[in-house]
């Protein structure tokens, strides 16, 4: 006879802990084996968008260097360092893992700058902007578990928890400042939130430790893959942050977690007064020496080029097809796009949707690959015979 499986209650005994979940918009029948929680891990890292992660920019444009950060390292990083202190604090660690697995799967190709193009091209399509107001890659998120991202061959959407899609929307990945997090109490209308700053904070302190840790993850992370592209030295890292924190990743993010743990309890999640300002000057120092810096910002213009032409030739495709029930070009991009609008999302897209939010999706859902490649085949002129 097998032997009966734990409680969450069981797994995760501290009072702050979230334990099950208020709701999923569909029913997933019962498993005898995984929390509801687990079964959210799952979906997402077995779904198309989360494998696209791995050909996402975090810093630096699609690198070569297998040893550099992509988007998908960094939600790794994040799910296993969340899951270190929700454990350390007896949070729900498989609340914590899902949600730094899924907060960052709405990236647009070009990491930050291309959020930052596709808000440009919203602000300019008055029907679009209407729909979408900006681009910010936690709404996004969002939007993609809960609409775009596929499992194999079932319908799109993964119809995560409710404390899942909570911790996606309101991670705030734009945050630098906050150093404790108290979870929001009362309503929290998730489908209607349309911009970042109307996300507030997470609902659980799960969520509230990945909000935090994504800042702490990524700054460290940034430092080494800066010394390994050579756009930094090691030595140039401020004296009394290598003194205070550590002088690589693993040793910055290891005092950051301590601390957490240290100084959060079981109504929020917090680091130390002086563990934050060592974090802010961290960031600032990044900002300056390599966020703003030529490798990182080598080819800002370009990606602009692309996705700027990338959005007005598909716009013009799926409105000339009539969203594919007309014959359209036999590019690759062409014939992607409609097995997108055709198979993938059938019958999602209301008539009322501007042809414009269909290219949006499409974009944003790119690797920085595909998204190169795409506007090389189209803007470039190719054999016809």
């Amino acid at each position: 006879m097998s032997k009966p499986r734990r409680t969450e209650r069981e797994l995760f005994p501290g009072s702050g802990a979230t334990i099950g979940t208020r709701s999923r918009h569909g029913d997933l029948g019962s498993d005898e084996i995984r929390t509801d929680f687990q079964r959210d891990v799952h979906r997402i890292i077995y779904s198309q968008a989360f494998r696209r992660l791995r050909h996402k920019t975090q810093v630096f444009f699609f690198p070569r260097n297998d040893h550099v950060c992509t988007r998908m390292e960094h939600v790794l990083h994040v799910a296993s360092a969340a899951r270190t202190v929700a454990r350390s604090l007896g949070l729900n660690e498989d609340l914590a893992e899902a949600i730094g697995l899924g907060h960052d799967i709405g990236h647009a190709p070009f990491g930050h700058e291309g959020e930052k193009i596709l808000t440009e091209i919203i602000a300019g399509d008055k029907a679009l902007n209407a729909v979408v107001p900006e681009f910010s890659h936690e709404i996004n998120s969002l939007r993609v578990v809960d609409k775009i991202a596929k499992l194999d061959r079932e319908p799109p959407g993964l119809n995560l928890t409710w404390e899942v899609r909570d911790g996606i929307v309101s991670h705030c990945g734009e945050d630098r400042i906050t150093r404790t997090l108290k979870p929001h109490r009362g309503d929290k209308d998730l489908d209607n939130i349309k911009r970042r700053k109307d996300a507030g904070n997470p609902a659980t302190l799960e969520g509230c430790i990945v909000r935090l840790i994504d800042k702490i993850v990524y700054v460290g992370r940034d430092i080494e893959d800066a010394i390994t592209t050579e756009v930094i030295k090691s030595a140039e890292i401020p004296p009394d942050i290598r003194a205070a924190l550590g002088g690589n990743n693993g040793e910055i993010v290891g005092t950051f977690l301590e601390d957490m743990v240290e100084n959060s309890g079981q109504q929020y999640i917090s680091i130390s007064h002086g563990k934050a300002d060592l974090l802010h000057e961290l960031i600032a120092f990044n900002d300056e020496h390599i966020y703003h810096s030529e490798a990182a910002e080598r080819y800002k213009k370009q990606a602009g080029y692309v996705l700027r032409f990338l959005f007005d030739e598909l716009a013009q495709l799926v409105t000339l097809t009539r969203r594919f029930t007309k014959n359209g070009n036999k590019t690759n991009v062409s014939r992607v796009l409609k097995q997108f609008v055709t198979e993938d999302m059938k019958g999602r897209y209301r008539d009322q949707d501007p042809d414009s939010l269909i290219v949006l999706d499409f974009i944003a859902g790119m690797t920085d690959n595909f998204a190169v490649s795409a506007y090389i085949e189209l803007s470039v002129p190719q054999a016809t015979v």
